[in-house]
């Protein structure tokens, strides 16, 4: 399948390079002026703070407060919050990164890479629902239709299977100025991978659109399929009503899109995560928000609108 996409896009770009070209340079202008900028220093950070040991600064604190609500080990619960506050696809990053450190299992870095690697709340909220949406007003609520099925799914999980804590030998925390070194250029390799997906997969979603110019809804949701933000920003100039809008939205947020699975391949594949079920999951978390999202718009959309 990977080979048949590539060789598809291979021979879009060589029939079209004008569009191609085009394409190309706004997926490296999205990744330029929006990702690159937000992300990188977390990843940096993310990285120095794993590698030298000073996540258990963090866990220290952190661990008392959330094993009450998800039976994480104590350096799970540092995936978790890098999960929720960094975003997408920071979660699945510090994950691995953990798991190949060895500080959590295989089976529970799959799990937080799963369930806490969504959207970044600011990106949500400030992109997504102001920007594009213009619905400020639903930001409460969004966040809950968006993160509460995969944080429902994970506490059952972990409930059932609670992981205990890893020992490290070289627990000690100790930073120098190779560590940092090797975590500014982690941070600089897994974002420019990142960027090489954003724009390959900008130009599939160009070919769509070329190809398919009659059928603008089905250009729209392969587009929020393939790439999320190209996706969402779409939803802009669609005519289509909110009733309708506001449950894509949703489901491309929590879906991620396969761009976004395939950056997150890229940044655990050295972890023996299972691809399939973590594609399974996060299609059966995109459709319950969308459901949820067009169920609670139609109830409450003038409410809480109003």
């Amino acid at each position: 399948m990977l080979i048949l996409l590539f060789i598809v896009i291979l021979l879009f770009i060589i029939t079209h390079p004008g569009i191609s070209t085009k394409a190309a340079f706004d997926g490296l202008l999205l990744w330029y002026q929006k990702l690159l900028p937000a992300l990188l220093p977390l990843a940096i950070l993310s990285n120095i703070l794993v590698y030298s040991n000073y996540m258990q600064l963090i866990t220290k604190y952190l661990y008392p407060l959330t094993r009450h609500l998800f039976k994480t080990s104590r350096n799970g619960c540092f995936a978790l919050l890098g999960g929720i506050l960094f975003g997408f696809p920071m979660g699945s990053k510090i994950s691995g990164d953990l798991t190949v450190k060895h500080s959590i299992t295989r089976e529970e870095g799959e799990l937080l890479a799963i369930c806490f690697n969504q959207l970044s709340p600011v990106f949500f909220s400030g992109y997504l629902l102001t920007s594009i949406l213009n619905l400020p007003e639903l930001i409460p609520v969004s966040f809950l239709l968006l993160y509460l099925p995969p944080c429902i799914y994970a506490r059952s999980k972990l409930r059932k299977r609670p992981f205990s804590n890893t020992k490290n030998a070289a627990s000690i925390p100790h930073l120098d100025f190779g560590m940092i070194d090797a975590g500014i250029m982690n941070g600089f390799e897994a974002l420019t991978k990142l960027g090489g997906y954003i724009i390959l997969f900008s130009i599939f979603a160009s070919m769509l659109h070329t190809y398919n110019r009659h059928y603008p809804l089905v250009n729209l949701l392969l587009t929020g399929c393939v790439e999320v933000t190209t996706g969402i920003s779409y939803l802009k100039d669609t005519h289509l009503p909110l009733g309708f809008t506001y449950p894509l939205a949703l489901f491309f947020a929590s879906f991620g899109g396969l761009c976004g699975f395939a950056q997150t391949c890229s940044m655990t594949k050295e972890c023996g995560f299972s691809h399939r079920r973590y594609l399974i999951l996060r299609l059966i978390f995109a459709i319950i928000s969308g459901l949820l999202g067009f169920i609670c718009y139609r109830l409450f959309g003038s409410i809480l609108c109003a």
